[in-house]
């Protein structure tokens, strides 16, 4: 692929096999807002594959309580890492995934992890692996609804990398991946591991080249 420099993957169903209690996780931030008198369910979040965290600013602005919300937003981040990191232990990388990393150094890219779970997360399930990357990037680089699917994520994780969004090729398994890849304008690639499938990738976009490794991604360059 031509223009390319950077290779960038989604970490868990693509770089990594991991295990994730997403039923938890995906009520942790209700859980959180309950806890804080705020009336979760009669939030509008739009129809947005991952909840924002606007909307609840907007409620407690709304009410007058504004300045709790960047404790609200640590303490909903606090249960998400919690919760990610359950079964961290349990996190290889999928065959092929370790291995590529050095042969696309040697093809002169630089290589990094984008991912919408915490950098502690990303750390703790990488292990040694993480000093192989040039850049491992979380959902708490930025502002939270800044993470994936926002194309912002994309454009943060090439600022970091030194690149254009346009010279990253982006590996994911999700059709969140590909937003914020696409979004940003960078090239992108699906896996068969994790959620991706044909089926899913054929939905999204059929032009989406598929591989059914991340580490296959050598293949492609």
């Amino acid at each position: 692929m031509d223009g390319i420099k950077a290779v960038g993957f989604d970490l868990d169903g693509t770089f990594m096999r991991t295990r994730v209690d997403y039923a938890r996780l995906n009520a942790a931030d209700r859980e959180v807002c309950l806890d804080h008198g705020i009336p979760f369910d009669d939030i509008d979040f739009g129809d947005s594959p991952k909840r924002p965290r606007a909307p609840i600013r907007a409620w407690l602005e709304e009410h007058g309580r504004g300045d709790e919300f960047c404790q609200v937003s640590r303490d909903i981040d606090t249960a998400f890492t919690e919760c990610e990191c359950e079964f961290v232990s349990e996190a290889v990388p999928f065959p092929g995934s370790a291995e590529c990393l050095p042969v696309l150094k040697s093809m002169g890219y630089r290589v990094g992890i984008l991912t919408r779970g915490s950098l502690e997360y990303a750390t703790r399930a990488l292990g040694p692996l993480f000093d192989e990357f040039d850049v491992v990037m979380g959902r708490d680089h930025s502002e939270y609804d800044n993470a994936k699917p926002s194309p912002r994520a994309m454009v943060e994780f090439a600022e970091e990398l030194g690149v254009e969004p346009s010279e990253i090729l982006y590996v994911g398994d999700n059709s969140t991946d590909w937003m914020s890849a696409h979004g940003a304008g960078a090239r992108f690639v699906g896996v068969r591991t994790g959620s991706g499938s044909d089926d899913l990738w054929a939905s999204v976009d059929p032009s989406i080249p598929v591989i059914d490794r991340a580490g296959d991604v050598v293949r492609l360059l």
